[in-house]
């Protein structure tokens, strides 16, 4: 076979495309997450999320939640914490001000004993996560996930 310069290209073509569809394909590191309230177990006394690590490496992460609760909805947002001590809160609906907060995704109204999952690409940084139904978060529905490298 003679290489020439279209060989030399098309391989290289070929390579690049290999090595994108790896990191495209490259499986995303799981958070288990556990929303439990009274229902759940009568020792506990505040509605809250529980993450079975609280961190990964950056890149894809995806949040797999599943609300224990026996009767209660619940869902769980992210945002990238910027350092306040609470959420933008609207006291009148008793809900965080999401778009305020620049909420990047939910898992959204997870009824009683269902799952959700949400997969985002996450940047070096520290997250919260909390849940945003009526009441939920001001009673202790929230938590940090730290992106280190």
């Amino acid at each position: 076979m003679t290489v020439t310069k279209t060989n030399i290209a098309f391989a290289a073509c070929v390579a690049l495309f290999a090595a994108g569809v790896a990191h495209a394909t490259a499986p995303a590191q799981v958070v288990g997450v556990k929303l439990e309230d009274s229902t759940t177990d009568p020792a506990i006394t505040h509605m809250r999320i529980v993450l079975d690590r609280d961190v990964v490496k950056p890149g894809r992460v995806t949040l797999k939640a599943e609300n224990l609760s026996k009767s209660v909805v619940h869902e769980v947002l992210i945002a990238r914490d910027d350092g306040r001590n609470d959420l933008p809160y609207d006291a009148k609906r008793a809900v965080v001000a999401e778009r305020r907060a620049h909420s990047l995704g939910e898992v959204g109204d997870l009824p009683a004993g269902k799952r959700g999952s949400l997969t985002l690409d996450l940047k070096p940084g520290k997250y919260v996560l909390f849940c945003n139904e009526p009441g939920h978060y001001k009673d202790g529905m929230v938590t940090y996930l730290t992106v280190a490298r």
